[in-house]
């Protein structure tokens, strides 16, 4: 199960509401009854909002509630969610960690499924142990979470029997807690970063007297190695119980049938024993002074957060609660977008920066400013926090800030409601289990719509600085700040003290811009149309040689998604220049272009739904993203801008020279991140377009040289544009012929032949890295050569070969040796680069193990290559991928990267028209021929990173 990482608190949502009417008071008279109050069928009293009256709430006779919707996006699918209100902070000192430790054991044995069988029934009814069937443990509540692939009888009994066995059939053998008990050391090992150490620090900072600093899900090392099956059976017992629980159902299926079900599964579900005691929030001082604190890391980037706090109250969902909500919003997005444009100027010292709110149950609300800045620069980072604030305070909004973004929340408002039919399962559920234990009720997107529109004609900005007032009153300023060097408190506090004797003007009003790329010149002419019938794609070229593939949907109603291929990328860039791309891509959306910024461009699209910036990949320059129908037009303007004219504007060089530094030591600090940017180099003989280079290099590139490398591919470099999803395919073909279109014409791509040439590395010398985090924490890697992507009954035998090595190893280093939270398999077969590919296995242990873990990946291999795999575990592999190619067929993302060489590479094209049968064609012995092709021992490359903190590994 893969736990998700530890939240404060939920993000208090930002409602839309209507104002309330004067409420009237009612007085039965003596001889009538009262009427009885109107609930929902979570017992939650009904106001004056709406909700979503397709969710069928109601309880059971034991007290577990469950909601059920129907829905069908994807079709034939469903999520399921079994949620306790119980989590880390239900923990006495004696069980930190327990919480989770749970959550694991609810897939280690249970009265009706012995251990390790679990995983393996969903695995075979096409369940990816992950991805599809995951769980995770918060501070105030644990979620067993399943994304069923069909919703026949058949699946949905089995995830109702195997959830009914989580709730209440946990075993606990003594035997199965010790072994998970590395596997939860292996995962507290490997999530054990400097972000978790800053996000403890916080909370005891901000916090002290609530139970949230001492009460992080991952537990200590000393209740995890000592704590007995009874202890966490113990815990078990306390709080998994119906009145603590509540079953989400959503998908495509019958409500009536789902309910019968879920009634069948948990109704004799009864208690046993005593309750645990409700679960402790602690107090918070509002009296406490200013207070000033610091976390030092080396690997931490410079934060400032600013904090008030004032009390939390248990407020109804009425319309006059979400008007207010909705003047927050507006108050909040009004000054980030200031705090955006701070970062975004010439020589700014912030990379970034943002204004929060946050509901601490019970304890307190909580608002901050946080603000990231270059290394060292925490002087300019505390002044900006409490300048802003404070000119905020002092000088309100203006008119056209409060229009500017009135029109982006009618914007994102309308686009939701548009796209309501196609919400998907998982997304639903979430909104669901968020009114758990709260008198809140899910509504539609379009009520939420209507009431903002009833809301807006009447909103001023003097309500809107009046919310941002309230936000900031409460307690006085909490300033925490993380460093990489030791800043004394008292440098601190002077810091902040001087800053507010500075006096603070309104902020200056800049002049609206007319936008700058309407016209490219004359739009383009079609010169040829034809269709792929059996794909649903059709195919236009333009006579400059634009090349444009259309896919219409009915997937994502209301929503278009495009992408863009310019030239040949990586393979356009100086091979003597590393790095070029990676700052080109990082730093597209604020370089913007030549003819505006990108505050302008924000203010001119505000009200729209457009993707701003672009990215360098292997192969093409690549602009992305989503937009809507009717915005269309404006985004391939906006794309082609990018493209072709792009800003290399002085406030994305120095958020360049910024951020390097704090790349660098960000990617160093664990071993994971040292394997992604580092080993890639070194498996490609030192080809630095893999992976990232190091600080000195990256500091060397600059603008200069990405003008002179790019200013070829603008002026005739091949484009192909792909357009996906809910789109009118003569208005797809109208917005390119007067972007993309009318641009001069375009030669053919270059066949890069020298660009092309990678090899994997010759020397099978054991490679040894070290990374700058924990001592306790050591990568081990396996990497065997394979071969690029030409073949593709290759591709997807090596692709389930891969799958079938991930349920391996995840047997023998996870469930048996305990050593590792987990393994990471990927099997990479360049499409760019011939002859290059590699296999490859990892996992995160302790220096100990190492050898130990790198042994059992050779073993693996060696299984693979002496015998066929059984044909139970080939279907537990195979089958989720048959499942995960079904969703793919109904999801737009996966088509538009399937299309996006439709007319350039259309032989690929059979590839979608191949893949079912090809998985599905696969033999045990297809699979060993394979192993024993690439997986030999003398092919393979082993890699070590272990901690600079200890001596390095001798080889």
């Amino acid at each position: 199960m893969q736990c998700q990482p530890f939240t404060r608190a939920r993000l208090r949502a930002c409602s839309s509401g209507i104002a309330v009417a004067l409420s009237l008071a009612f007085i039965a008279p003596p001889a009538l009854a009262a009427a009885p109050a109107r609930a929902n069928g979570w017992g939650v009293a009904l106001t004056d909002v709406t909700p979503d009256l397709a969710i069928r709430y109601g309880t059971l006779a034991n007290g577990m509630k469950y909601a059920i919707l129907a829905n069908a996006t994807p079709k034939g699918t469903a999520s399921v969610r079994l949620h306790f209100a119980f989590g880390s902070i239900g923990e006495g000192e004696n069980e930190r960690g327990l919480a989770h430790f749970i959550e694991h054991m609810a897939f280690n044995g249970t009265t009706h499924v012995p251990e390790g069988d679990m995983v393996k029934i969903l695995e075979r009814q096409g369940l990816a142990f992950g991805p599809d069937t995951n769980a995770q443990t918060g501070f105030d509540s644990t979620t067993y979470m399943l994304d069923l692939p069909q919703t026949d009888a058949e699946h949905v009994d089995t995830a109702m029997f195997l959830l009914r066995e989580v709730a209440s059939e946990v075993t606990f053998a003594p035997a199965a807690v010790n072994a998970e008990r590395g596997v939860i050391l292996g995962e507290k090992r490997a999530r054990d970063s400097y972000q978790i150490r800053q996000l403890i620090d916080l909370l005891g900072f901000q916090l002290p007297a609530t139970p949230y600093p001492n009460r992080i899900p991952i537990g200590t090392d000393a209740v995890l190695n000592n704590a007995t099956a009874a202890t966490i059976h113990d815990l078990y017992r306390r709080y998994y119980r119906p009145e603590n629980a509540t079953l989400v159902f959503v998908g495509d299926a019958d409500p009536a049938v789902i309910q019968a079900k879920i009634e069948k599964a948990f109704a004799s579900w009864q208690d046993n024993g005593a309750a645990g005691a409700p679960l402790p929030r602690g107090t918070v001082d509002f009296n406490r002074p200013a207070s000033f604190d610091n976390f030092i890391d080396p690997a931490v980037p410079t934060i400032v957060d600013m904090s008030v706090m004032r009390p939390w109250t248990d407020d109804v969902d009425t319309s006059a609660d979400r008007r207010r909500k909705i003047v927050e919003g507006l108050a909040t997005a009004i000054f980030n977008r200031r705090l955006q444009r701070l970062a975004n100027v010439p020589n700014s010292p912030l990379l970034g920066a943002g204004m929060l709110t946050q509901d601490q149950k019970d304890a307190a609300r909580v608002t901050t400013v946080k603000i990231i800045a270059k290394d060292g620069s925490w002087k300019p980072a505390v002044a900006a926090a409490e300048q802003e604030v404070r000119r905020t305070l002092d000088h309100g909004f203006s008119a056209r800030e409060m229009k500017t973004q009135l029109a982006e929340t009618e914007s994102q408002l309308r686009t939701a409601a548009e796209q309501a039919n196609t919400r998907t399962n998982q997304a639903l559920a979430g909104a669901i289990l968020s009114v758990i234990g709260e008198k809140k009720f899910v509504t539609t997107p379009r009520y939420r719509l209507d009431q903002f529109d009833a809301v807006a004609p009447s909103l001023t900005p003097a309500e809107v600085d009046a919310a941002f007032h309230g936000l900031w009153t409460g307690s006085a300023p909490l300033v925490h700040l993380s460093d990489k060097q030791d800043v004394p408190i008292a440098q601190l506090a002077a810091a902040f003290t001087d800053s507010h004797k500075i006096a603070v003007a309104a902020p200056a009003e800049t002049a609206g811009k007319a936008f700058a790329y309407d016209s490219f010149g004359p739009l383009g002419t079609v010169v040829a149309d034809q269709r792929i019938a059996d794909l649903g794609v059709r195919t236009v070229r333009f006579a400059n040689h634009v090349r444009l593939n259309i896919k219409k949907t009915d997937f994502e109603v209301g929503k278009v998604r495009f992408l863009v291929r310019f030239g040949g990328g990586l393979l356009d860039l100086p091979r003597d220049q590393p790095g070029l791309g990676p700052m080109m891509s990082i730093v597209s959306g604020v370089g913007a272009v030549s003819k505006h910024s990108l505050e302008e461009l924000k203010e001119l699209t505000a009200g729209k739904v457009v993707t701003l910036g672009a990215a360098v990949s292997d192969d093409a320059f690549i602009a992305t993203g989503a937009t809507t129908p009717a915005d269309l037009g404006l985004q391939m303007k906006l794309s082609t801008a990018y493209l072709v004219d792009p800003g290399y504007r002085p406030e994305a060089a120095s958020q360049w020279a910024n951020l390097v530094p704090v790349i660098e030591k960000s990617l160093s600090e664990q071993p994971q991140n040292v394997a992604q940017t580092r080993l890639p180099v070194l498996l490609a003989n030192g080809d630095e377009r893999f992976g990232l280079p190091v600080e000195a290099v990256l500091s060397k590139r600059n603008f200069a040289e990405a003008r002179a490398a790019l200013a070829p591919v603008i002026a005739a470099a091949p484009i192909e544009v792909t357009i996906v999803g809910d789109v009118d395919e003569a208005a797809a073909i109208a917005a390119v012929a007067a972007s993309f279109g009318a641009l001069p014409p375009r030669q053919p791509a270059s066949a890069y032949t020298a660009a092309r040439k990678v090899t994997f590395r010759s020397d099978r010398t054991p490679i040894s890295l070290t990374h700058a985090g924990p001592a306790d924490q050591a990568l081990v890697q396996a990497v065997w050569p394979t071969s690029d992507d030409r073949n593709y009954r290759t591709v997807v035998g090596l692709d389930l070969l891969k799958d079938v090595l991930d349920l391996m190893l995840t047997a023998s280093v996870r469930e048996k040796l305990g050593d590792s939270y987990g393994v990471s398999l990927g099997s990479t077969m360049s499409s760019v680069y011939p002859n290059f590919g590699y296999l490859s296995a990892s996992a995160v242990v302790a220096p100990g193990k190492a050898d130990e873990v790198q042994q059992a990946f050779a073993d693996a291999a060696a299984q693979l290559r002496d015998k066929p795999v059984t044909d139970d575990l080939l279907a537990r592999a195979r089958n989720p991928e048959l499942q995960a190619l079904d969703r793919a067929m109904r999801d737009n993302g996966f088509w538009l990267a399937a299309l996006d060489e439709a007319q350039s590479k259309p032989d690929r094209l059979n590839r979608i028209r191949q893949r079912r049968a090809l998985l599905t064609a696969i033999t045990p012995a297809d699979l060993r021929q394979l192993a024993v092709l690439y997986l030999q021992p003398g092919k393979l490359q082993q890699a070590r990173i272990v901690s600079s903190k200890l001596a390095a590994p001798s080889r």
